[in-house]
């Protein structure tokens, strides 16, 4: 099975992926509606090449992508299936907005979890999409939080605001960090694709 997550309007202004050496999506996971997670026109064309995609996300996403002009019926299933568990966990405050957008943590066949924008969460996996940098959160936060649900295996999220050198050194201190506690620490490129 292949999973796409968040595919946000960074990844589509970095050309970080390249549908043409993706030959087989299953799942489009979008944990909540901010243009960073979700961009309109990187899910269209995802889904011309893949109309058989499952989508899923929360009520607000699949509304926006249900509604013409925006999305025009595009379906998003917000219950989860035999592999894939939706769990609503909170978005974490942003100092220039009052308001805070549904978001949802995928948990995939017990093994995986992603929480997209929250470190307020008690369900963790043995690997965990760990996001360490926001300006939502602080590095310091996420440490902390793997450090207490302690996964076998934390793969970083959410670090589009450091540049290179600095997700670089951060990926090393985080694995150096993390090996001795027993957690393996994976860094990954921009566009990197993964088996896990």
């Amino acid at each position: 099975m292949v999973f796409l997550f968040d595919p946000g309007n960074y990844t589509s202004d970095e050309k970080a992926l390249d549908l043409e050496k993706i030959t087989q999506l299953d799942y489009l996971l979008i944990t909540h509606e901010h243009q960073d997670h979700m961009d309109l026109g990187l899910i269209k064309e995802i889904l011309a090449k893949f109309p058989e995609v499952k989508i899923f996300s929360n009520s607000s996403v699949a509304e926006i992508l249900g509604n013409p002009p925006a999305g025009g019926g595009i379906e998003v299933q917000t219950k989860g299936d035999d592999l894939v568990t939706l769990e609503e966990v909170p978005h974490e405050k942003i100092f220039m907005s009052n308001t805070v957008a549904k978001n949802v943590m995928f948990i995939i066949a017990g093994k995986f979890s992603h929480p997209g924008d929250s470190h307020h969460f008690e369900t963790s996996s043995e690997i965990l999409a760990l996001p360490v940098q926001a300006p939502w959160g602080s590095t310091t936060d996420a440490v902390e939080l793997a450090v207490k649900l302690n996964p076998k295996i934390i793969i970083p999220i959410h670090d589009w605001h450091w540049n290179e050198k600095a997700r670089k050194s951060m990926y090393q201190r985080l694995e150096e960090y993390f090996k001795p506690l027993g957690i393996g620490f994976i860094g990954l490129e921009t566009g990197e694709v993964i088996e896990v």
